[in-house]
């Protein structure tokens, strides 16, 4: 029996608008993976001290990426967002996290000993949760002591925040900038968009698993100064397996490689298939996400097709489920698809014609949870996830101060962290929401630091 070989049979040979990139099509023909998965040898490489292979490939990309140095990752952007904001950041300083920031962010900082002080994220009235500019550059001020600014861009919906401005008030206050770009790997060959590079990045953070056609968990790190190169490397050993996949790094490189022979026109093709697809969505009875938007100053990859359904983004996704179409993700009012080089534009256009067989009933979609202020600290967010910690009944927890992160999705924002005082109303809303609704609760209990 071999019950994930069979699992993954059957998930197979449907259309794929998620992750990984490669959309189940490898970039330069099938290969035989176990003849070249091996090991460090002479004739090979070596992640750590790179001389060969791994180093000239890695030169390739930096220089496609417009960086001056990469670093291959192969336990996903998780490790390389550890790495930044442990490369400019040393135990006791303080960084700053937007509130809806990826876990691994919080655990990065808890691994490094770092201060968090998080940057509020405006919603707009359809649950769009994002970060303003003012709001960026008004937290610098009030925390001049930071050493660091992560920021996300693009996000899942594909919205891209105007980094320059901000990029140019970090450096002016001597905070530098990292970027949680993992979404945001084919912009080196995006016409139209720049990469946080380009924007005044510091260091930036890719998953050529998400929109290149590299294998999941495959990533890579770009670094702004080569001088920033060594000490990155010393703590990607700390935050990485010691024995990284050479399969993985092929992908990398073959994705790298795919894209400077086809990546440019594989994109132009497929975001013309797209735009096709946005313009037919009224007529379906559907909206274009992207242009509900419009106001906030954000701009947008036209890769990431968000369609706002009536009937709700579960139902909708259900719906092209069950013609064979595979999503990304939904909310209560979206489904997001990600299209990459590897995508036909056919397969793209296929989508008007499919939903054209998918009425749009609108149904009753439940109002967004208000977002709260950001709890009092108690506790540094590193000493309350070392502690020692016990569960509490939620109808116990006001007051007592959280030792992770927990809220409700939508938006998918925590309305408590780790070191931070539950208040009552937390407690409340976390109480009362359904399962489905939230995360960071185990059961009705959430972890909290012991007394």
């Amino acid at each position: 029996m071999r019950p994930i070989y069979d699992m993954l049979r059957e998930a197979a040979n449907r259309a794929s608008f998620h992750m990984p990139g490669h959309k189940g099509r490898a970039p330069f023909g099938a290969a035989d993976l176990y003849a070249l998965d091996t090991t460090e040898l002479p004739q090979t490489d070596d992640l750590y001290a790179p001389e060969r292979g791994v180093a000239a490939a890695q030169q390739l990309y930096a220089r496609a990426a417009g960086a001056a140095s990469t670093i291959f990752l192969t336990n996903g952007s998780s490790a390389g967002i550890h790495v930044m904001l442990q490369l400019y950041a040393r135990e006791g300083d303080t960084v700053l996290l937007p509130r809806n920031a990826h876990l691994s962010a919080v655990n990065g900082c808890i691994m490094g000993g770092l201060k968090v002080r998080w940057l509020p994220v405006s919603m707009t009235e359809d649950g769009l949760c994002y970060l303003k500019e003012a709001d960026v550059i008004a937290a610098m001020d009030a925390h001049p002591e930071a050493k660091t600014v992560l920021l996300t861009r693009p996000d899942y919906y594909g919205c891209l925040l105007p980094l320059e401005n901000i990029a140019a008030a970090a450096h002016a206050r001597n905070i530098r900038v990292v970027v949680d770009e993992a979404h945001g790997a084919h912009f080196p060959w995006m016409a139209g968009i720049a990469s946080a590079g380009a924007c005044g990045a510091d260091a930036w953070v890719q998953s050529v698993h998400k929109t290149l056609p590299g294998l999941t968990g495959s990533a890579v790190l770009h670094l702004k100064d080569g001088a920033d190169h060594a000490r990155a490397l010393m703590l990607l050993r700390r935050e990485q397996t010691s024995s990284p996949s050479f399969i993985q790094l092929l992908s990398i490189d073959d994705a790298r490689a795919f894209m400077a022979e086809r990546g440019e026109t594989g994109l132009r093709a497929v975001t013309a298939a797209a735009a096709e697809v946005r313009r037919a969505l009224p007529s379906l009875g559907y909206r274009d996400a992207h242009d509900l938007w419009a106001d906030t100053g954000l701009a947008f990859d036209p890769t990431r097709l968000v369609i706002d359904a009536p009937q709700g983004g579960k139902a909708l996704a259900e719906s092209l489920r069950d013609c064979g179409i595979d999503t990304e993700m939904f909310d209560l009012r979206r489904t997001v698809l990600i299209l990459t080089a590897m995508d036909s534009p056919e397969d793209v256009l296929r989508l008007i014609s499919v939903l054209k067989e998918i009425p749009p009933v609108r149904a009753e979609v439940p109002p967004l949870p208000v977002l709260t202020e950001i709890p009092a600290r108690a506790m540094e967010v590193r000493a309350a996830a070392m502690a020692d910690c016990e569960y509490v009944p939620l109808r116990q927890c006001a007051g007592r101060i959280a030792a992770c992160s927990a809220g409700l999705y939508p938006p998918g924002v925590p309305l408590v962290c780790p070191g931070e005082r539950v208040p009552e109303e937390v407690a409340d809303r976390l109480m009362y929401a359904k399962n489905q609704e939230r995360f960071g609760v185990e059961g009705d209990m959430l972890l909290c630091v012991s007394v």
